[in-house]
């Protein structure tokens, strides 16, 4: 009877020895007197727990994508977050892209069909721009390994004089003031096992959560004007320079609108550039609006996700408006390319302006 139990133990032991272990979700970095933690979320056969270690300068640490071990890869932190500026000359090649929202599968295999990265995320895009124009967050299970690419590839396109530009939209301001309306599930559970909450994840003490925090809502690259959801006459006549409507809303990303001052809410309000939606529904914006707002900042187009339209990516108003949103959680994915003043849907084919595009019903916005 002792052999058998010494048996069974050894067994035991061993299956438990065995047992597959895979992450599903991190790593998070957060700083703990001035150190950097790295608390990544594992899971085997019969436990998820929160796995933390201490990630010491020039480290690389490992970044796997729930479900796919054969995506991870490394990223080392940077020696110094900087803020963004507003306004950038043109690039021979801008690519545009909207709307990812944790859907980390459709935003790999877009990257590598436009030759952004190659199969192990390098940047080999040279001397071009790869734009985000807001929605990093929500629906989607894959939220920090995105984030981990573009925080990533930021430092590796500034080497070979490229730019990788992040912008917030909508969905993102959400999470950084603590809506979680939108939230996968997951992150709810795995915030609990780090001992904070989904907002939390992202706060001032974590490096992504910094990382956002220094992002901008509008920017010009040449003579385009991007952003998540358009720019409201409402926001235009405030008479900002996009360094000033920048500076402005950045110390309020993570602030509930109820708790920011009356003065500065147009910029986080229905009419702000991360919700505005009067390109596409509601009281359509007029065309002698829209070239207002195209005169005031100099720029010949603006660029928006947020609002899909069946036939997007399209153009609208006579081609100064490229709606780029399409459903990445039905695995749908889309990018606009600016090339030499013209603009081509996927790397490929040419963007032209149909009239019919301005014909818009709330049928055919999804």
């Amino acid at each position: 009877m002792k052999y058998l139990l010494i048996l069974v133990l050894m067994l035991t032991g061993l299956l438990t020895f065995a047992q597959k272990v895979w992450t599903v979700d991190g790593p998070y970095v957060r700083y703990e007197d001035q150190k950097a933690v790295a608390i990544t979320i594992e899971k085997d056969d019969n436990l998820t727990l929160a796995k933390s270690e201490l990630i010491l300068p020039g480290e690389q640490m490992v970044v796997t994508p729930e479900g796919h071990p054969e995506w991870a890869f490394k990223v080392s932190l940077k020696e110094k977050i900087e803020i963004p500026y507003g306004e950038y000359p043109a690039a021979g090649k801008t690519l545009f892209v909207s709307d990812i929202e944790g859907e980390f599968k459709v935003f790999r295999e877009l990257l590598l069909k436009s030759k952004v990265i190659d199969q192990e995320y390098n940047w080999i895009y040279g001397a071009n721009n790869l734009v985000i124009a807001g929605d990093l967050f929500d629906r989607g299970k894959d939220v920090v390994p995105e984030l981990w690419l573009l925080y990533k590839l930021e430092d590796e396109a500034k080497a070979k004089g490229g730019s990788v530009h992040v912008l917030l939209g909508n969905h993102d301001i959400m999470n950084l003031d603590g809506d979680h309306r939108y939230t996968d599930g997951k992150y709810f559970k795995n915030a609990w096992l780090m001992g904070t909450d989904a907002t939390g994840l992202f706060g001032k003490d974590t490096e992504l959560g910094r990382w956002l925090l220094s992002k901008n809502i509008v920017e010009k690259i040449g003579d385009v004007l991007v952003m998540h959801a358009g720019l409201s006459p409402e926001v235009a006549r405030l008479n900002l320079s996009l360094e000033q409507l920048n500076h402005k809303a950045r110390p309020y990303y993570d602030v509930k609108i109820n708790q920011i001052p009356a003065d500065f809410k147009v910029l986080f309000d229905k009419s702000s550039p991360f919700w505005y939606r009067a390109y596409f529904r509601e009281t359509k914006i007029s065309m002698a609006g829209l070239d207002s707002t195209l005169q005031q900042y100099a720029c010949k187009y603006i660029v928006v996700g947020h609002t899909i339209v069946k036939w997007n990516v399209a153009s609208y108003y006579e081609g100064k408006v490229i709606g780029i949103d399409v459903d990445t959680h039905k695995g749908h994915s889309a990018s606009v390319l600016y090339e030499n003043g013209k603009w081509h849907r996927d790397n490929q084919k040419l963007l032209r302006y149909k009239p019919k595009n301005d014909q818009i019903k709330e049928k055919d916005i999804l």
